[in-house]
């Protein structure tokens, strides 16, 4: 017959297994509460609209009538023609003219408004050009409402003599002064341009969420301008996008493919993959897999879509007009590997490719006039 004594170790150690679980179970759900938060702030990132100032982060070192010199630094030593913003003013330069260990001087193109002085708070803009059509590119415009769903948005619209326009379109919390290089490129060639609002813009229709939806319900502003732009006389159109602005009119190509209504697909910097976009963008900073898992997930929660439905790469075969693809190799916002991939998915004689290596939406910047001729020859195969 066993005795008390003998029992006892036992109870014990069933009530240190108890005071184990329960505190394993505390971590876990204090860990999945970390795991959740984090993926919540990353997916904000993602999702959440954000039109707030710039940031100027460069000082004017000194200023004449030609020339700025700024810091020696990765984007101020870039070659090509970029924009050069402050807080009421911008301007645009060019070719480097004298540099040394701490500075360089580049030339200064034009300034289209505001006064550029020594001392004056700068960022490098790889827009290039700010304001309107007419403020930036002394072109002759004219803003139009397109009807959508959830309202009328604001669009600029440039006249011209061809029967096909050009819908372009601006990328994630971007701005229409994005597509201002690519509109003077189409309004030469006397193409009709719309560079075209969608919702969660500013002067533009809320979605119903409040949250960017990633292309997917913004592909249904673009279809929209599709039909504004077949009743106001074109015959058809070709869709141009940068960044996430390519992944809106992808998907709008989509839901257009067979009417014959889109003759063009022009895609710059384009988000062709969200899922490995993201999963770059959170290696770069650092974030564990978990998190990026998670955020993933979140994302398609509150923006009610599913990343796959937005890999173009998945229906490639659907894509059923001539396609011009911007890639930069230096891409270090959006996964350029997947836009490749998409390229070798199409037929060989319904994509051209048009590679640089200056960073993301900056092929027109490291070389306007390649830039324009290569859109031009694909513009003249159609």
């Amino acid at each position: 017959m066993k005795t008390a004594e003998t029992e006892a170790p036992p109870r014990k150690r069933r009530r240190w297994l108890r005071v184990s679980v329960i505190a394993l179970a505390s971590v876990l759900v204090l860990a999945l509460g970390a795991l959740g938060g984090a993926g919540w702030y990353f997916s904000g990132e993602v999702v959440n609209v954000d039109h707030g100032p710039d940031e100027y982060s460069l000082t004017a070192l000194a200023v004449d009538e030609k020339t700025v010199t700024l810091p020696l630094g990765k984007d101020t030593e870039k070659p090509g023609t970029w924009g050069l913003a402050w807080e009421d003013g911008q301007a645009v330069i060019g070719d480097i003219v004298e540099a040394d260990d701490e500075t360089v001087t580049r030339s200064i193109e034009s300034v289209l408004f505001g006064e550029l002085t020594e001392g004056t708070a700068v960022r490098i803009d790889t827009y290039a050009y700010r304001g309107d059509p007419a403020t930036a590119l002394g072109l002759d415009y004219e803003n139009v409402d397109i009807p959508t769903e959830l309202g009328d948005a604001p669009a600029w619209y440039l006249p011209g003599e061809k029967a096909t326009w050009v819908i372009t379109v601006h990328g994630h919390n971007a701005e229409r002064a994005e597509t201002l290089r690519a509109d003077e490129i189409y309004n030469v060639l006397g193409y009709p341009v719309l560079a075209v609002t969608h919702r969660n813009d500013e002067g533009a229709p809320a979605s119903p969420s409040g949250l960017l939806s990633l292309g997917e319900d913004e592909s249904d502003d673009i279809v929209d301008a599709v039909d504004y732009a077949l009743a106001n006389g074109a015959e058809d159109v070709i869709l141009h996008g940068i960044s996430m602005g390519g992944a809106i009119v992808a998907t709008a190509a989509r839901k257009l493919a067979g009417t014959g209504e889109v003759a063009g697909l022009v895609l710059d910097s384009p988000v062709v993959d969200w899922n490995s976009t993201l999963d770059m963008q959170a290696e770069d900073r650092n974030v564990i897999a978990p998190i990026t898992w998670t955020a993933k997930r979140i994302v398609e929660f509150r923006a009610d879509i599913d990343l796959d439905d937005l890999d173009q790469r998945n229906f490639a075969d659907e894509f059923d007009m001539p396609v011009m693809l911007f890639v930069d190799t230096d891409d270090h916002t959006v996964d350029h590997t997947a836009t490749l991939d998409f390229a070798e998915m199409l037929p060989p004689d319904q994509v051209t490719v048009f590679t640089t290596a200056s960073g993301h939406t900056a092929s027109w910047n490291e070389d306007p006039v390649a830039y324009a001729g290569a859109l031009e020859d694909y513009l003249a195969a159609l």
